[in-house]
């Protein structure tokens, strides 16, 4: 489905009896939709709200008219709104709807293409891995075995040793990385604070005093720290794990996305308690328009996009022109591995710092451990952390991870970085076969 110069992977099944809907992207598959005709319009409605409204191209060959999603689904699609009309144009095709076209026999190996991206390619062979176990992971996503994986990614010895895409995906995609984008956020702190903008250890409501003339100020909230929010141990009251409605979706719905982080209720003390919370963050986002006098998309290009050989990403932007620091960021996985390449060299990329190592020492420590997070994983600032087993001994890895089995997985120790993207928003054990897969790759190499 195509938007002016966007794309957007959704899929309507158009059938008599009625057709199905697949929002791609969003891990919404098959929602029944009820089809029907007014003249020579195509209505259709979805069982989650949506409506869809489409006549012929002028030459016949196309469907053009316009869709929004409803409001029964957590992720919305609106391509119709009080601002603007969006045309969606479908084409024939079914490359969404299965991992790969049949193909002639099994799935074997070839090394990734070299491109002018920046990214040095090589092969597994040279890396000392099994290669008949890669290629038997690569076939159970080509089988569906693990399905809605939409890329694997392997960077092993600083050379990109593994490419693999699904679902109608390539290398020139740019994929929602969700809250991958928070993780980006960390990198830029660390540059801000290089360049003498902020610090870990400032108050937050210093850089918004104003709310401390507020009715009904809690003067708890005095003592919350920057770090407290790159831990997600602020105290404010929102905790995506437990309702992200009434969280971070909650912001997105509301008028203000500042306000709204700026005026949650005080949950707890202070330093005291792990609440995963993406509206916590807004402030941080402001925090860096203000001090670096850019927008955050501007900063995020100028000190760390531009560097890597990134182009300008799409970026959520809400109102009042405001970019989250939770979510929003669309990356290409060759852009993801970049970045997972740049924090396994600790910060330096072709032999220039982009981030500080000391900011990427202090980042990614543990600063909350797994008995307070709840996932098993221990957090850093923005970062998971964890151990993983690798042919009996433990290893330490790093962790972004975003809703829906995005992650870009760093192990040191191995040199490798292995990028993940998925579209299992709506089932957790779907979303954690990310895991798994990471983990039979991690066992191909020796």
């Amino acid at each position: 489905m195509g938007t002016g110069s966007e794309r957007l992977r959704v899929a309507f099944v158009l059938a008599p009896e009625g057709g199905k809907y697949h929002n791609i992207d969003d891990g919404i598959h098959g929602e029944f939709m009820a089809l029907g005709q007014d003249g020579k319009k195509l209505q259709g409605r979805t069982a989650g709200g949506g409506k869809l409204e489409l006549v012929k191209s002028a030459d016949g060959n196309n469907l053009i008219g316009t869709f929004q999603q409803g409001p029964g689904t957590d992720y919305q699609l609106s391509l119709v709104s009080s601002k603007k009309s969006f045309a969606v144009t479908l084409w024939r095709g079914g490359d969404y709807l299965e991992p790969r076209p049949p193909a002639q026999g099994p799935y074997r190996y070839e090394p990734p293409k070299e491109l002018s991206d920046g990214l040095e390619t090589g092969a597994l062979r040279e890396e000392k891995a099994d290669l008949a176990r890669i290629e038997s992971t690569v076939q159970e996503l080509v089988d569906a075995h693990y399905p809605y994986i939409h890329s694997l990614l392997l960077v092993k010895g600083g050379r990109l040793v593994l490419e693999e895409y699904f679902y109608g995906y390539g290398r020139q995609d740019r994929h929602p990385v969700q809250s991958i984008t928070k993780n980006i956020v960390s990198l830029l702190f660390g540059i801000a604070q290089s360049r003498g903008l902020c610090g870990p250890s400032q108050k937050l409501y210093d850089f918004f005093p104003d709310y401390r003339n507020r009715p009904g100020w809690d003067a708890r909230k005095d003592r919350i720290t920057l770090s407290m929010l790159l831990t997600m141990t602020s105290g404010l009251g929102c905790d995506d794990f437990k309702d992200s409605k009434d969280c971070s979706w909650a912001m997105v719905q509301s008028p203000d996305w500042l306000d709204f982080s700026l005026s949650l209720p005080q949950g707890s003390e202070p330093g005291d308690a792990f609440a995963y919370c993406g509206a916590c963050l807004t402030p941080l986002g402001a925090i860096l328009e203000k001090q670096s006098g850019q927008t955050l998309p501007d900063f995020a290009q100028k000190f760390l996009f531009d560097p890597l050989g990134i182009g300008t990403p799409p970026w959520w932007e809400g109102p009042k022109d405001i970019h989250v620091p939770a979510f929003g960021i669309f990356l290409s996985s060759r852009d993801m591995a970049k970045l997972g390449y740049l924090v396994l060299r600790k910060g330096r990329w072709k032999g220039r710092e982009i981030v500080p190592e000391g900011w990427i020492a202090q980042s990614t420590s543990p600063h909350v451990p797994n008995t307070k997070t709840g996932k098993e994983a221990d957090y850093g600032y923005l970062w998971w952390e964890r151990d993983v087993i690798w042919h009996g001994r433990k290893l330490r890895s790093l962790d972004a991870w975003g809703n829906g089995g995005q992650h870009i997985f760093i192990v040191p120790d191995l040199d490798l970085v292995c990028v993940l993207t998925g579209g299992n928003y709506k089932d957790g054990p779907l979303a954690n076969n990310s895991f798994k897969i990471f983990h039979e790759v991690l066992e191909a190499f020796r």
